[in-house]
């Protein structure tokens, strides 16, 4: 039984960390890169962004909805999903004496403090399940009128997104070390310098192909 549960752990723990760093489709980490990075952008530049690229601006929004349904279907209620980090942190607290480290079985601290972290975002998760329930996944009729009250209804600010994505990554990379000393690759850096190169790249393009619009 130990033996299964051993495997069982280490199973679904590489399946999260497939979630966080894939490239094919692109991981957590990836997107949470991205969306950093253009929002980065979006301070260094101002509204002049939106000079550089019309486009960037849709884009913004578009990673930042993608961003919100990545960690919402991470942090699903584990009652309706098995996938969900607090079915996984469940299963931990569970078996615990069944699962070992390198150093040995886990702490019961590490993981009711894992899942203390998660829940101190609980308003944050929350106003993302809401976005995600009543209008980017389905369609409630409210919002089918008044698209834009979204946002008002569920009010998310950027830092507590990016706060509780990290977070996230946390709990899964801190679980890969203390099984076996070491973690996933993180290709996060390398995202965030293709946006940065995109946005150097398109603002000269827009030097050379329509001069004087930038100033």
């Amino acid at each position: 039984m130990k033996a299964q549960i051993q495997a069982n752990y280490e199973e679904r723990l590489s399946r999260y960390a497939a979630l966080l760093h894939g490239n094919e489709p692109p991981g957590l980490v990836a997107k949470l890169a991205v969306y950093q990075q253009l929002l980065r952008q979006r301070d260094i530049h101002g509204d002049r962004l939106w000079q550089i690229e019309p486009i960037l601006y849709p884009l913004i929004l578009s990673a930042e909805t993608d961003l919100h349904l990545a960690v919402g279907r991470l942090l699903e209620n584990p009652r309706r999903a098995e996938g969900s980090l607090f079915a996984f942190l469940e299963f931990c607290v569970k078996n615990r004496t069944n699962i070992t480290w390198k150093s040995g079985t886990p702490p019961e601290a590490v993981f009711e403090r894992q899942i203390g972290e998660l829940e101190s975002q609980r308003a944050t998760i929350d106003a993302i399940m809401g976005r995600r329930d009543k209008f980017f996944a389905h369609l409630d009729k409210r919002y089918l009128r008044e698209p834009a009250r979204i946002y008002t209804d569920y009010p998310l600010a950027e830092h507590d997104v990016i706060a509780l994505v990290n977070s996230v990554i946390k709990v899964v990379t801190d679980q890969e070390w203390k099984l076996r000393d070491g973690a996933s690759f993180h290709v996060g850096e390398f995202y965030a310098i293709g946006v940065e190169n995109m946005v150097r790249n398109l603002e000269t393009g827009r030097r050379a192909n329509f001069p004087g619009q930038l100033g």
